[in-house]
């Protein structure tokens, strides 16, 4: 699975969360948002804590 800046990913603990920035292929730092849409937390997300891309702007 390819992530890049700005997709929308599913997280394993059910929250969202946006690529803000890809640190490397494993490592991006990411604001996580609840399901409401609210942002809990901006911090650094590994490939293992990604579910799925939900939204992805290449394939538009």
């Amino acid at each position: 699975m390819k992530i890049n800046k700005f997709n929308v990913v599913k997280l394993k603990d059910s929250n969202k969360a946006i690529i803000l920035s890809v640190d490397n292929k494993k490592q991006y730092l990411a604001e996580i948002v609840n399901k409401q849409g609210k942002t809990i937390d901006k911090r650094i997300i590994t490939k293992d804590e990604i579910e799925k891309v939900i939204y992805n702007k290449e394939e538009r």
